[in-house]
């Protein structure tokens, strides 16, 4: 009985990422999901799956999910091993990182946690802004993806570890997001523009910077050049 692979991502991506499986092993059931929720009634409706791999999603699996499964199942985190947890691009802005990249590992049920099987990194150019990070975080995904596709596709063999380690000591969490998006009301020039390099996104927009007045809140537009 052929193996089934279920892909959690975005619609979009369901296909390629697929198709890409497909070169590795022909005989491979691949079923695909948007999130948790439609996981799960691909899980009920195909009668188990023998790997869950999460691609670009904002969703958590639940570890009930986790344990119907065989074998480990992964994740691809659009971050280095440096920045766990969601918008990783912001902090590593915020940070004037020299270096990004992308990693993949197992799923466990504490969140970017698990063992790491695979990574990539790229040099930042100076200053670069955030919606140029995302765009380049996406194609170093797509590579890594390729690059361990043979691997995923054979279900039945897990991954090899590599000796890369999380630095748990920079998780990037919503509390950690909001703390960097609420501007004090004395910034510094110097440190509102670091903050709003690492925070304006168009594809992001729920995570631009803001500043509280009297009662008020004053939130950063899209066409923002020299104010709010």
């Amino acid at each position: 009985m052929p193996a089934t692979l279920a892909l959690l991502c975005p619609q979009e991506d369901a296909r390629h990422l697929g198709a890409i499986l497909a070169t590795s092993n022909r005989d491979l059931v691949v079923v695909t999901a948007a999130d948790a929720a439609g996981l799960e009634r691909a899980m009920a409706e195909t009668g188990g799956v023998d790997r869950i791999v999460a691609f670009r999603t904002n969703s958590i699996v639940p570890a009930a999910l986790l344990q119907r499964v065989p074998g480990p199942s992964y994740n691809f985190h659009p971050g280095p091993p440096g920045y766990p947890g969601r918008h990783p691009f912001a902090f590593a802005l915020y940070d004037g990182a020299a270096q990004y990249g992308v990693t993949a590992h197992e799923m466990t049920e504490r969140v970017d946690a698990g063992p790491i099987v695979g990574a990539l990194s790229f040099p930042l150019p100076e200053l670069p802004d955030a919606d140029w990070l995302i765009d380049r975080t996406y194609t170093a995904l797509i590579q890594l993806f390729v690059m361990l596709a043979p691997q995923l596709a054979l279900t039945g063999t897990p991954l090899p570890r590599t000796g890369l380690a999380w630095d748990q000591s920079r998780r990037c969490t919503r509390k950690a997001l909001d703390a960097l998006r609420a501007l004090p009301q004395d910034i510094g020039s110097e440190e509102m523009e670091r903050r709003i390099r690492a925070l304006r996104s168009v594809r992001h927009e729920g995570i631009h910077p803001h500043l509280t007045l009297h009662g008020r809140r004053f939130a950063l537009e899209d066409n923002y050049t020299n104010g709010f």
